[in-house]
């Protein structure tokens, strides 16, 4: 499955050069009809039904499918590409039901959380030591991004002399300093990946009582706030403070938990809180002049492509300008020509791209998903990936990487997938297919 995305850019290409495959009829129609035909046929081996969740993802594809047919102009080749690999999240959601996955999810599970925890540590050590020693640290064969003093970008951020305290003894250029990025392409993305294993972290400390998960949360809360992300830290504060009132609300004891949490919180809220202002956490008032600047300059492009993205919509309301259209049409719709970036909010976007009635399946999947769980099977883990996909929901408002990038559509569709597997089992189900589910 990891190799799939890449093989079929192979044979999308040789499709294209040799039938001339164009935007009504293309290989992703013949691998989803391929899909479908297999699908019906082996429906009972599979053990799948169409569940209520199921059938919303499959509308919210195959209306980003129509979007690229009732779209006018060019249309990349790179919107077919990102359409399978979207198309994939299928497979995350049907994943949980096969017989493979019950009769070893134990150990499937316990594999995929030592590797996750695992390459998180990575992550937060590194994003505490690019931040120490302002610079990248050479992990090219792992994706590590260039990053300089040098370079345009908004992986800087500015510091006046009489805010910067420790920092004064870091390298800086103009009294500015580079921001954390891991081996994410951007900061941002890099605090949203920190809001899940931080988040993922607290149900551990819950689970195990072990120490080591606390120290850890410690560091991983440091490396995010050396991101400087003003989305993923205010989404991370209202998500894991919902995951202890969640938590209170089932009774769980988490108390001496939450008290150790506020102590961490406050003691780092305290150790940034210059730092914090300058970005901009409590409004340009307390920030200084080139800070506020900064923010002011951001904050024209954010608006502009705000704007770009309501003409797409008002113009096209049912289908959009096309799945992954928005940057090769931008400036068509826009009166001067905005930066060449997505519009930052996740719900604009997919109303731009892929149309209003899009946008409605999308939100009625959580919508109905978190619905079922506070009906039916609200327990540590099922509070915990409910606040994960608050967290990137949150950050949606503000940044589009949480459905622009494949990293952020797995968390939230693969979350999604993950609660509707509880839910699944905690309905009442005939003997056979109890003893499918628990096997």
């Amino acid at each position: 499955m990891l190799i799939t995305p890449a093989i079929f850019k192979i044979l999308d290409h040789k499709f294209q050069k040799i039938f001339s495959l164009n935007r009504y009829i293309n290989i992703i129609d013949f691998i989803f009809l391929g899909f479908f035909t297999f699908w019906y046929f082996k429906k009972d081996k599979l053990k799948i039904k169409f569940s209520k969740n199921l059938i919303l993802l499959i509308l919210y594809l195959l209306l980003a499918r129509l979007s690229i047919v009732f779209s006018k102009g060019e249309i990349h080749h790179r919107a077919y590409y990102d359409l399978f690999k979207t198309a994939l999240l299928i497979f995350v959601l049907m994943s949980f039901f096969t017989e493979t996955l019950q009769k070893h999810k134990i150990v499937i599970f316990k594999t995929l959380l030592t590797l996750f925890f695992t390459f998180a540590l990575f992550q937060t050590s590194l994003a505490i030591l690019q931040f120490v020693l302002q610079k990248h640290l050479g992990f090219a064969f792992l994706h590590e991004p260039f990053f300089a003093h040098n370079l345009g970008g908004s992986c800087k951020i500015s510091i006046a002399e009489n805010a910067q305290f420790f920092l004064k003894y870091l390298s800086s250029q103009n009294n500015q300093f580079l921001r954390s990025h891991g081996t994410f392409i951007h900061p941002n993305v890099l605090s949203g990946f920190l809001n899940i294993s931080s988040l993922l972290t607290m149900y551990f400390i819950y689970k195990s009582k072990n120490k080591i998960f606390s120290l850890f949360l410690f560091f991983q809360i440091l490396a995010l706030i050396l991101t400087f992300s003003r989305a993923g830290l205010a989404s991370f504060a209202i998500s894991s403070f919902c995951f202890f009132i969640l938590m209170l609300y089932k009774k769980y004891r988490v108390k001496k938990m939450f008290l150790s949490f506020l102590v961490i919180i406050l003691f780092l809220g305290v150790f940034g809180s210059k730092l914090l202002m300058e970005r901009g956490f409590l409004g340009s008032y307390f920030q200084s002049k080139d800070a506020s600047t900064m923010n002011k300059q951001s904050n024209f492009t954010r608006e502009s492509l705000k704007n770009t993205s309501i003409n797409m919509i008002k113009k096209h309301p049912y289908f959009g300008v096309g799945f992954r259209n928005f940057l090769i049409k931008r400036n068509e719709y826009s009166n001067a020509g905005v930066q060449r970036a997505y519009v930052h909010n996740i719900y604009l976007l997919i109303a731009a791209e892929t149309g209003l009635i899009s946008l409605l399946i999308f939100l009625m999947l959580i919508f109905f998903t978190i619905y079922d769980t506070f009906r039916a099977s609200l327990n540590p883990i099922s509070i915990t990936s409910i606040c994960i996909i608050l967290s990137f929901i949150l950050i949606g408002f503000f940044d589009h990487y949480p459905i622009s990038s494949n990293f952020g559509r797995i968390v939230i569709f693969s979350f999604l997938s993950l609660l509707n597997y509880f839910n699944e089992l905690s309905r009442p189900l005939s003997y056979s297919q109890k003893a499918f589910l628990y096997q």
